[in-house]
């Protein structure tokens, strides 16, 4: 690549603006560590997934990172691989790659996000386009300002247009899916981006109206934590869709000096946050806070569950695999006959196996249910367990304990490792080695240990070890650092899969692996009806993951006599005082003066945030965002025009919370 002057680091490689123009002479861009295929040219990248390990050398497992295929559809029949779109895709490629390694993006999967948004833009422009007759995109600078405006529009949704396919949706009994979009959208001449706008808010209006299906399980009530829809509110686009969209559509604007066919306006500049082209938006909704009641009566049957029935559960899983075996050679069957006989075998062994007596209380009448989980009632199921849904609740018990004394987030949960229960190496005392963002490396998780009760330690190691009791029942061994604690054992089927006929068991990478999102839901939903969480108003409460980090946050706090609130900021691993004022919904009083003024850099360098600040940290940030637009450039500027300030007036920051949700920024003599 000649006499660039390339500077390796562990995530990329940093090159100057200078370096990219020749680059883009070239031709030649460096591949990001990030990239799991063969090449930049590939028409698939793999991009590797955020907590997880990257091999040294292929081949990767596909676990392991996410597809960004760019056979993505941008006109009627049309790809955007095709020989006649070469050029954009061309562009936007090195458009990631500059992104990426100008750190202005810096999680490598937020590119599918930001393709996703840049290519339904384009469609929706062409469609609109091809309606009148017009020539279709083939660069990005035939992207005008008025296909940027329309499409943000398209966000919302027309009254007439929700109310018509409501009336055809109750007659096939609100399934959404059985439903011709196709037809509905000629009879509409509505765009396809139109049409995902109107599917996404039936789905939330039926949402209401609907149990709760996650993982061929469904609720027994209908959810309460779900939000009511207001169709005079709801219909709105949102403002955190119509802000994100803009952002991700600004990041192609900061790559237009590596573009052939430059992206020519900036979406900030023009829309804002939204509202200059928006009459109405519908405001940011914060995630629900669980009722106390319902909180603690989850955590209350979690310990129960785990205290009273985990190492007995794990006793009786390894008598009922004795008794597999015992039987095969009782019933004399053959190897070749085993697979077959599998449910004769499980039913022997169920039958001529003693069930400890604590364990009778769950009421397990059978290893395996004969019919799918979704078709239970749920009635009947609490009377009548299988030992596969038992797991499952012990799963679920182990979750909502975790999370409950954690404040964990669902990734940091999902991806704890096999070995994550450790003694502290700084006082002796017990710790969680949790996996966080690393603030360099977005796409890797680094360890971090956070102290949890000594009870919660030991009910953790006795799961663990019933994890890897499973696995080695499977004849699967593995190393505890490389394997996960919610592992893929654990789900429904995998947990009593049948492996009796074979002698010699070829190892599955399978298993290396957490569980779904999906398959956690699932677990906490089954929970929650098994332990008959009380109601509220004929519904009841299945909390998604993120709630119980959130109510960790309010209860902290409160109950640390509003003194709590660094410690807590810590615990739950952020980056701000902001974010954890968003999560306590506190007023603070401790001058935090460094965290303030990174607050104040990071706020004021955002394309969608709005500052609460004094005239003087306005001026700041106003001077700053005038001599540069790059947001990589800009927060580090206003930290350094903060600190001249400081040192010339011998001022310092402070804040305090306004309105009851908002932090106003201000700077004041010390000692004031």
């Amino acid at each position: 690549m000649g006499n660039l002057n390339l500077t390796q680091t562990s995530l990329a490689i940093e090159l100057s603006e200078r370096d990219w123009l020749k680059l883009a002479k070239s031709g030649q861009y460096p591949k990001p560590r990030w990239m799991l295929n063969d090449s930049i040219e590939d028409d698939e990248w793999h991009i590797a997934r955020s907590g997880f390990d990257i091999p040294s050398s292929p081949p990767y497992k596909r676990e392991s990172y996410r597809i960004l295929s760019f056979h993505k559809e941008i006109a009627l029949s049309e790809l955007l691989t095709n020989a006649q779109n070469s050029e954009l895709l061309h562009d936007l490629k090195i458009s990631f790659l500059y992104l990426s390694f100008s750190d202005a993006v810096s999680r490598p999967q937020r590119f599918s996000e930001i393709f996703n948004s840049i290519i339904s833009l384009i469609r929706h422009a062409n469609e609109l386009r091809s309606n009148q007759d017009k020539p279709i995109i083939r660069h990005l600078n035939m992207i005008s300002f008025t296909d940027t405006n329309e499409y943000l529009k398209s966000f919302g949704v027309n009254d007439e247009h929700f109310s018509h396919v409501l009336k055809t949706s109750s007659q096939q009994k609100n399934n959404l899916s059985k439903k011709d979009w196709q037809k509905i959208q000629s009879e509409l001449s509505i765009t396809t981006r139109e049409v995902i706008s109107l599917q996404s808010k039936l789905k939330s209006y039926l949402s209401n109206k609907t149990k709760n299906k996650a993982s061929h399980y469904t609720s027994e009530y209908l959810n309460a934590s779900k939000p009511f829809f207001d169709v005079e509110i709801d219909l709105r686009p949102r403002e955190t869709t119509i802000s994100n969209e803009i952002l991700k559509l600004e990041l192609l604007y900061t790559s237009r000096v590596i573009q052939k066919h430059s992206f020519n306006h900036s979406p900030r500049e023009l829309f804002s946050d939204g509202h200059s082209i928006l009459d109405s938006l519908n405001p940011p909704k914060k995630t629900k806070l669980i009722p106390a009641h319902i909180a603690l009566h989850a955590m209350s049957n979690a310990l129960y569950f785990v205290r009273k029935f985990g190492s007995e559960l794990r006793g009786y899983v390894n008598l009922l695999w004795a008794a597999e075996k015992n039987t095969i050679d009782v019933l004399k069957i053959s190897p070749s006959r085993i697979f077959r006989n599998t449910k004769v075998i499980r039913e022997h062994a169920f039958a001529n196996t003693r069930m400890p007596d604590t364990l009778r209380e769950l009421k397990i009448t059978t290893w395996e249910y004969k019919e799918a989980f979704d078709k239970l009632n749920h009635n009947w199921t609490r009377n009548n367990l299988s030992v596969e849904a038992a797991i499952l609740l012990y799963v679920a018990s182990m979750w909502i304990l975790l999370a409950s004394f954690t404040s964990a987030r669902r990734q940091s949960l999902n991806t704890l490792k096999r070995n994550c229960f450790r003694l502290s190496p700084i006082d002796g005392l017990f710790d969680i080695t949790l996996r966080i963002p690393k603030s360099s490396e977005r796409f890797e998780l680094e360890d971090v240990h956070r102290p949890i009760p000594d009870l919660i330690f030991d009910y953790g190691i006795e799961f663990s070890l019933f994890v890897t009791q499973l696995e080695e029942r499977q004849g699967y061994i593995f190393n505890e650092d490389e394997v996960y604690l919610f592992g893929k054992i654990l789900s429904l089927n995998s947990s009593s899969s049948f492996n009796h006929a074979n002698h010699h068991i070829e190892t599955k990478d399978f298993y290396r692996y957490p569980l779904s999102g999906d398959s956690i839901y699932k677990a906490l939903c089954f929970f929650q009806d098994w332990s008959q969480s009380p109601l509220i108003e004929n519904k009841r409460w299945y909390p998604a993951p993120h709630q119980f980090r959130r109510l960790f946050a309010v209860l902290y706090f409160n109950f640390s006599d509003d003194n709590g609130l660094e410690e807590l900021s810590w615990f739950m691993g952020h980056s701000s005082l902001e974010q954890t004022f968003h999560y306590a919904e506190i007023s603070p009083s401790d001058e935090w003066l460094e965290e303030a003024e990174i607050a104040i850099a990071r706020i004021g360098s955002s394309l969608h945030k709005q500052l609460q600040a004094d005239d003087a940290i306005t001026e700041i940030v106003n001077q700053a965002k005038n001599s540069t637009e790059t947001v990589a450039v800009l927060e580090p500027l206003i930290k350094q025009m903060i600190n001249e300030h400081k040192q010339k007036t011998g001022k310092e920051v402070r804040f305090k919370k306004i309105d009851g949700k908002d932090i106003f920024f201000y700077f004041c003599s010390p000692g004031r």
